[in-house]
């Protein structure tokens, strides 16, 4: 093992490397900003040979500085043979708002897209553990909740934090050690942003005053596991079968658990969705909200009760949404809301995820929209008909989610298919008609994919 290898830093970097899911080969966005923090992790995966694009964001806020910023990361990545996407971002677009949320939103978008176009496997930023302790502070400053206190987590989603246990000097001596070039960024000696406020003042105090204190704070995630572990234990005798949460298992508890345990079971159903502002204050009108009315979570999705239980919905902004498609058009797939709707050859084989209809049983063209009371369909295996209606509750589709069923139509007024809200327990996506199912007479299909 040579001097390289045997840093603490690299130790540790390699280390979350070998863990990834993708290891030992993955291929990551790499956001690097110029600073101290972006270049040490820019340099480490260029030392392991990972396959790495770089992503710069320019907000052309700080005038000449920024130019350099993208010229010295640029110049960098064309030294070291890493593939380089500057992006210039208008940071006119966050008049009237928080700067430091449109520019980190603004990015990530930029991350993703690129990601999601040279499927890519992670989006690595270099987060370290001073920002994991700021990070934390912070939340408990503004009054966030106990399972709030976890922090960052080193792989979150398509996220990858590797310096997470590095502290922020360690990453300095060691871009010295290794001639890392960077550029400071000028705005860090600013007092004007909450984290820079943590840093450069109220840190030199809290030292000061409560040595250790840093120590103390990142050890909270643990605790916080302890706490997280009882909240799961009641959400186990909460949950239905049918999905959602029981209604008088939930008010059955102290009202002052309501917020924390509907906090751990977002997390565990939607956890990469943030909750709005005003979802934890309204948790206390649960006990008297009636069947199909709830809190809002996010803008389009809600908690809403059913009967005796409560049940994540998506808001319907497409409720009334419908399509008109020709049988040519679907040469090419087309989205309808949910709804991916194409024709393609068969050949033969039963596809259970998606709805395959024999295009010439169909009279086109076909129209997708929502269910209404009059409709019927002749179910797949039944002789007789059923209304969609009666259909869709012995599929055990909530009264809540019924609305957002879909039927496919032709232009001679059959009903072709039903698309439910969301897959059954068995895993349907829909139903369609004995009229247009597939037979070994089939040469093409509709393919329904939900």
């Amino acid at each position: 093992m040579n001097k390289f290898e045997s840093l603490p830093i690299v130790r540790r970097f390699r280390e979350q490397i070998n863990a990834l899911p993708e290891s030992p080969a993955p291929h990551v966005i790499c956001g690097v900003s110029g600073g101290v923090d972006s270049m040490s992790l820019l340099y480490l995966l260029h030392r392991h040979d990972l396959k790495t694009t770089v992503v710069h964001c320019n907000y052309g806020v700080r005038g000449e500085n920024s130019d350099k910023e993208q010229q010295l990361v640029e110049e960098v990545c064309s030294m070291w043979g890493i593939d380089c996407v500057s992006v210039r971002l208008d940071a006119d677009e966050a008049k009237g708002r928080n700067f430091q949320a449109w520019a980190r939103e603004r990015r990530y978008r930029v991350f993703r897209d690129l990601k999601r176009e040279l499927n890519a496997d992670f989006i690595a930023t270099a987060h370290h553990q001073d920002d994991q302790v700021e990070t934390i502070f912070q939340k408990i400053l503004r009054g966030s909740g106990p399972i709030s206190w976890q922090g960052m987590a080193v792989v979150d989603g398509d996220l990858f934090r590797p310096l997470l246990g590095v502290r922020k000097e360690e990453i300095r001596e060691f871009a010295k050690e290794q001639h890392v070039p960077f550029r400071e960024d000028e705005s860090n000696f600013s007092s004007d942003y909450a984290r820079n406020f943590l840093r450069r003042e109220l840190k030199q105090r809290m030292d000061e005053f409560f040595p250790g204190w840093q120590k103390n704070i990142l050890a909270l995630p643990d605790r916080v596991k302890d706490f997280e572990g009882l909240a799961n234990e009641l959400l186990k005798r909460m949950k239905s079968e049918a999905g959602g949460l029981k209604r008088d298992e939930l008010l059955r508890v102290d009202q002052k658990l309501w917020p924390v345990l509907l906090l751990q079971f977002l997390k565990e159903e939607l956890p990469y969705v943030a909750h709005s502002t005003g979802f934890l204050e309204e948790v206390k009108s649960l006990k008297t909200v009636q069947t199909g009315s709830g809190l809002s979570i996010t803008n389009n999705i809600q908690l809403v009760r059913d009967r005796d239980r409560f049940v994540l919905v998506k808001k319907s902004e497409d409720l009334n949404q419908q399509a008109v498609v020709g049988r040519g058009e679907l040469k090419e797939a087309q989205k309808i809301g949910d709804i991916t709707v194409s024709t393609a050859t068969w050949d033969g084989t039963l596809d259970t995820k998606n709805l395959l209809l024999d295009v010439e049983k169909i009279e086109w063209p076909l129209k997708i929209r929502n269910w209404s009371e009059g409709d019927t369909i002749r179910p797949l295996g039944l002789d007789g008909k059923q209304t969609v209606a009666k259909l869709l509750t012995n599929k055990k589709i909530s009264s809540v989610e019924k609305k957002r069923a879909k039927v496919i139509e032709s232009f001679d007024g059959t009903i072709c298919a039903v698309i439910f809200p969301h897959m059954t327990k068995n895993g349907q996506t829909g139903v369609i008609s004995e009229l247009v199912k597939c037979t070994s007479r089939t040469k093409e299909i509709v393919r329904i994919e939900n």
